[in-house]
């Protein structure tokens, strides 16, 4: 598996230096990433369980997609890289808003983005367990049931908004 070098960035998000992933995650460097909702045709919205494998927070379920912004890459370009990635969709990636995510795991300045899926989500086995397409009113009770990544609350607003300003 090749090196993932990431772009540690300041408050403003203005690149200082280039190191590995994992030392970025070891010393708490502010990094870049991206998120992303993906919808159906209807205005549902996919949710997914993370591997059990995985380094952070397995098992615990998301409402949306991502991962890093590679050193030198755009957040646009990340974008429509995690989307195939993640899901195997070739829709391109709509940006909505950006947040700083800061977490006792992790500092990232996330881009978020929203997908109308053109086809059905082929989800990598060794990242993401299961998923569905779910109703906001279907999301909120699962909210209840289950443990949902730390950054949801924030994700949620978001989605909230999106989906009343669209019509999804």
């Amino acid at each position: 598996m090749p090196v993932e070098l990431l772009d540690v960035v300041d408050e403003e998000d203005r690149p200082q230096f280039r190191a590995t992933r994992e030392r970025v995650h070891r010393e708490y460097h502010i990094h870049r990433s991206v998120m992303f909702f993906v919808f159906d045709e209807e205005g549902r919205v996919f949710v997914n369980q993370r591997s059990a494998t995985k380094e952070i927070y397995p098992g615990y379920w998301s409402i949306a997609f991502g991962g890093h912004v590679l050193a030198g890459e755009s957040y646009d370009s990340a974008a429509e890289r995690e989307v195939r990635e993640e899901t195997g969709l070739t829709a391109r990636p709509r940006f909505i808003t950006s947040f700083k995510k800061r977490t006792a795991d992790e500092r990232e300045n996330v881009k978020v983005y929203a997908v109308v899926a053109n086809g059905e989500p082929i989800l990598p086995a060794d990242e993401i367990e299961r998923g569905k397409f779910v109703t906001l009113a279907e999301l909120n009770e699962m909210l209840g049931r289950f443990d949902f990544l730390p950054e949801t609350d924030t994700l949620l607003k978001i989605l909230v908004e999106y989906t009343a300003r669209s019509g999804r």
